[in-house]
């Protein structure tokens, strides 16, 4: 990873502070994605930047197995468990399924901007905001309660969300590509489509294909104390 700047602790440096950085550890304990993604958050390209390791935890806790993580484990256990572990089929997006993907598209020329300045530290935090959105609309939505008295509607809402995941897992790639693939890989989008034609194809998820899920992307690390 290029940076002109410097990491700076927030402390003195002292093991039992907790605020010697061992990168190989790191990588050791929560893989090579993590680390990357928290540097690239943290850190602005050129500038100086201060980590801790509390802050690692808490940004891979937030951002990474609480939001995105969560997300994807959610939302593809209900589809082997609800859908026969298909892509829906569906007829009619409502207008919450169109504002909700609408609002990534229309901000893709904004994070080209972002990724053609480097400013990594502002992109990353604009798509991890895409990820809180489609967990917001997921738990509103309620697919579960949808299934009870209508099927067709349910099935919008997942293939929508099912579309954002795929979205964001794109614009994620850079960042964090071993667990992004996993993720692509299951929706059946090969690495030569993880563009910019994939991201505003809003059909591009074939309905009845068999999917899998990916497993536990990234595990939530709890408070030793």
């Amino acid at each position: 990873m290029a940076t002109d700047g410097y990491y700076r602790m927030k402390k003195k440096m002292s093991k039992s502070l907790g605020n010697i950085l061992d990168p190989l550890e790191i990588i050791n304990e929560y893989g090579i994605d993590p680390l990357r993604y928290y540097l690239v958050k943290e850190v602005s390209l050129g500038n100086d930047g201060s980590i801790s390791l509390k802050s690692l935890h808490d940004c891979i806790n937030n951002d990474l197995a609480n939001n995105y993580g969560n997300l994807c484990q959610r939302v593809f256990s209900f589809v082997e468990k609800n859908c026969d572990s298909k892509i829906p089929n569906y007829t009619n997006l409502s207008k919450e399924d169109d504002i909700i993907t609408k609002n990534l598209i229309k901000k893709i020329p904004d994070l080209q901007n972002l990724m053609n300045k480097q400013d990594l530290n502002q992109y990353i935090k604009e798509v991890i905001n895409f990820s809180f959105s489609a967990n917001k609309y997921f738990n509103d939505l309620k697919p579960w309660d949808l299934k009870k008295v209508n099927i067709e509607r349910m099935n919008a809402v997942i293939y929508t969300v099912l579309n954002q995941i795929k979205s964001i897992s794109i614009l994620l790639y850079p960042i964090i590509p071993d667990s992004t693939q996993k993720v692509l890989d299951c929706l059946g989008v090969p690495n030569n489509e993880f563009n910019l034609d994939c991201l505003l194809n809003l059909k591009y998820l074939k309905m009845d294909l068999s999917i899998k899920k990916p497993g536990i992307l990234f595990k939530k690390i709890e408070n030793d104390n």
